[in-house]
């Protein structure tokens, strides 16, 4: 849908909203200096290090690294998608988005699969009132009155019609079968969830997307699945929802850690016992996506996972899908939990105390990588060592936390009784290293012109023949277009005019990330750069000369001579 908004009304809202009083409408900002200045929304933190530049149009905390446009901030801060941060804005300004036939069409239809989801809740729980059954169930379970209400929890009645006959006076077949409320079976449509509790499941901003079901009794004869989610729809992607964030990133404690647990029940028995920073996987283990979800809102993830063998598969498949996305800072803890227990029983038999005994025996993830691989292999012995190591460095291969990949690797070692270490593995840099470094004097002068976007760039140098095809002056270059278009371009509105070329957005969001020295004299930094860059172009030519060739080779020496002669001028 965002593509369906004209990219000149994106302009128009870029150019009109204040970045300042955006953010100044979810956080309180404090002026020093020539920027605003508040505790970073994204992190706990004592001091101020949440920065905001009206003059830039961006924000960027020296926590974190967040950073960004006021679209980025509204998107990150209310989790909100790109549309809806594009409508708020507009909303704020006053203006009205202009939307094409094609556009209205899916926001229609995505409107009408939203409201028959919010009117099955409302179905659902007016069944709950009435069923006795149900309520007797919740009951057995613990589970309050208060609680129930919470969570929305609702009761789908053991009738095949109920539901769609409730919705078919508002919504057609197609509606509901898109909504996965319905299934169709020879031209008969019927209800999808018969006899079953109810738990609305919400994407991160509070809207539902699905339903998780529960059945009543479990009957081996029929063998019916105990829980049933809705199915894949425009709304609903399993692998990318967690249940009940939308509640936990409220919470003061989620700053510091989350649980992630398995099921519905556990997350809302923890919650009833005051345990409110919890969230649930829908029948899955931890995917890379709720893992990127998880670290916008807290620093440590702990995996609460039952104790028996599909728990601990469970965790183990839930590394191997989080490794590619796993950054240094990034804390991942496991906790096992006693054999047949689950959140649920652990709260049922000794509350919030019982809880804590547990977590407090959490492990890292260099710890659980080590049982797992240490039971395979017979580590008294070289070969078992070797085949040991061997199975840690295919792992570590996807891992890209440089530093994380070391503390494992280090770890491991020091558990085994070896010295070796991988030479992939090891760290090229030390850790002291800043986090975020340009690598390149063109990635620096990408990242002066951005933030000084009228800065005076040498033609003679820009348009040198030697760097013409790098991928760094071709990007620059593009930049350089977008300001002749428009002369008072902030940094936030050059990042937003590249949005749609994922390449070019992805390149020129990493550079944002990079520190930049406030330089007296950008123009000088910019052209030394460039000086820099046709430098070290002569010098990869030079190295692909043979010197027997004197010629050649005495030439591009002499052009490396004049390129560094001239870039004492800068």
């Amino acid at each position: 849908m965002a593509r369906n908004i004209p990219k000149d009304f994106i302009d128009n809202i870029i150019d009109k909203a204040n970045i300042v009083d955006i953010i100044g409408n979810y956080i309180k900002l404090e002026k020093k200096g020539n920027d605003y200045w508040a505790r970073c929304p994204f992190h706990s933190e004592k001091t101020s290090s949440f920065s905001v530049s009206e003059n830039k149009q961006f924000f960027h905390c020296f926590g974190c690294g967040a950073h960004g446009n006021a679209i980025g901030f509204i998107m990150d801060h209310s989790n909100k998608t790109y549309p809806e941060a594009i409508e708020t804005i507009a909303n704020t300004l006053g203006l009205e988005i202009p939307r094409d036939k094609e556009s209205s069409k899916i926001y229609e239809a995505r409107k009408i699969l939203q409201n028959s989801l919010n009117d099955a809740k409302d179905n659902f729980e007016n069944q709950l009132k009435n069923s006795t059954k149900a309520i007797s169930y919740l009951k057995q379970r613990n589970i309050t009155g208060e609680t129930a209400k919470i969570f929305n929890i609702g009761y789908a009645a053991n009738d095949y019609q109920v539901l769609n006959k409730f919705l078919s006076a508002t919504y057609t077949e197609k509606n509901l079968l898109e909504a996965g409320l319905i299934v169709k079976k020879d031209k008969n449509s019927y209800d999808k969830f018969r006899d079953r509790i109810m738990f609305p499941i919400h994407d991160q901003t509070g809207n539902i997307i699905a339903f998780g079901g529960r059945i009543l009794n479990e009957d081996k004869e029929k063998s019916l699945a105990k829980y049933m989610n809705s199915p894949e729809t425009a709304l609903f992607s399993k692998k990318k929802v967690l249940y009940n964030l939308h509640l936990a990133k409220k919470e003061k404690k989620s700053r510091d850690f989350l649980y992630v647990v398995e099921g519905y029940m556990d997350v809302i028995k923890l919650h009833q016992a005051g345990i409110k920073n919890s969230v649930a996987t829908l029948g899955t283990a931890v995917t890379q996506e709720n893992l990127l979800q998880c670290f916008k809102y807290t620093k440590e993830i702990i995996c609460c996972f039952d104790g028996d063998n599909a728990g601990k598969k469970a965790a183990w498949q839930g590394v191997e899908n989080i490794m590619p996305v796993i950054k240094d800072g990034d804390a991942i803890s496991f906790v096992f939990l006693p054999e047949n227990c689950d959140p649920d029983n652990i709260i049922e038999n000794g509350g919030e105390k019982l809880w804590n005994e547990n977590i407090n025996k959490k492990i890292s993830i260099e710890e659980f990588i080590y049982l797992k691989y240490s039971k395979e292999f017979d580590l008294s012995t070289a070969a078992g060592k070797t085949q040991y190591l061997q199975k840690i460095d295919a792992l570590l291969k996807k891992l890209n936390a440089k530093i994380l990949k070391q503390i494992i690797m280090e770890y491991l070692k020091e558990k085994i009784g070896v010295k070796y270490i991988s030479k992939k593995n090891k760290l090229e840099e030390s850790v002291q290293h800043k986090k975020y470094k340009t690598t390149s004097p063109l990635q620096k002068a990408i990242l002066i012109l951005l933030h000084n976007p009228n800065v005076n760039i040498n033609e003679e140098l820009f348009n040198d023949t030697r760097i013409k095809g790098n991928k760094g002056i071709i990007l620059m270059k593009s930049i350089v277009e977008l300001i002749k278009k428009n002369n008072n371009i902030k940094l936030g509105a050059i990042l937003e005019s590249f949005r749609d070329d994922e390449k070019i957005y992805v390149s020129l969001e990493k550079i944002s990330r990079i520190p930049i020295t406030d330089y007296e004299y950008p123009d000088k930094e910019l052209n030394a750069c460039l000086c820099l860059a046709i430098r070290n172009a002569l010098k990869s030519k030079l190295a692909d000369i043979d010197p027997s060739d004197l010629k050649e080779f005495s030439s591009v020496q002499r052009e490396i001579r004049e390129i560094k002669e001239k870039s004492k001028n800068y």
